[in-house]
């Protein structure tokens, strides 16, 4: 099969929505959602072969750290094991460890880079990784990214507040406000133990578990 280079104009071509993620983000990967049809079926003389000739009709694209794109993705992956019986990262996935400062500024299983964790956040005390934790939770549990009810329910002042929701935008749980609406959260609830486990750092249970089956220990 092949495919046919033009792409639909006017309102059938949603590419445009993406134009200035590409070039702000332009490491990162995002998705397409294609309707095609044929165009046309030609025949190779010397072998038989019958050879379609896909054609885009209209085409829908979704900046690689929104939720839709998460959903997406997932179902990419699916069809790809279908497919191809392989249950590993997408091809077109990148693989990064970074420190846990750094792995704040990437995505998890977003933008086409799952991140690992080598660690918990050296930087901060376990009282403000807590606080993190708690903002998460009550965040992806609530469905809303508010500074004001991270105030109200964490008992804090809203200069913290908005440095915690600054904290969860740069591990990918919400997004960015557009206007004076509040900013999206783009994760699931289902994805909270995970979010937490990624802000803590595997490092303390890894002891935990060392310290369990120690031979010295009496």
């Amino acid at each position: 099969m092949s495919l046919s280079g033009k792409l639909p104009k006017d309102d059938k071509n949603g590419l445009g929505r993406i134009s200035a993620t590409l070039v702000e983000d332009s490491a990162s990967t995002h998705l397409i959602v294609a309707v095609v049809n044929c165009a046309t079926v030609t025949t190779n003389m010397d072998t038989g072969e019958v050879i379609p000739t896909a054609r885009i009709v209209a085409v829908e694209a979704f900046p690689g750290s929104s939720a839709d794109a998460k959903q997406l993705r997932r179902v990419w992956r699916e069809a790809y094991e279908q497919r191809t019986g392989q249950q590993q990262a997408l091809p077109f996935e990148k693989t990064v460890t970074a420190p846990a400062d750094a792995a704040g500024d990437l995505l998890r299983d977003g933008a086409g880079v799952v991140v690992t964790f080598p660690g918990p956040n050296s930087s901060r005390t376990p009282d403000e990784v807590d606080l993190i934790c708690q903002a998460a939770d009550l965040v992806i549990t609530a469905n809303l990214a508010s500074v004001s009810m991270l105030a109200r329910k964490l008992r804090i002042g809203r200069e913290a507040a908005e440095r915690l929701m600054q904290e969860l935008r740069r591990r990918g749980v919400v997004g960015d406000a557009e206007g004076s609406k509040e900013p999206p959260v783009i994760v699931e609830a289902a994805d909270l133990p995970a979010i937490v486990e990624a802000i803590r750092g595997p490092r303390a249970d890894e002891d935990q578990a060392d310290d369990a089956t120690d031979p010295d220990q009496t």
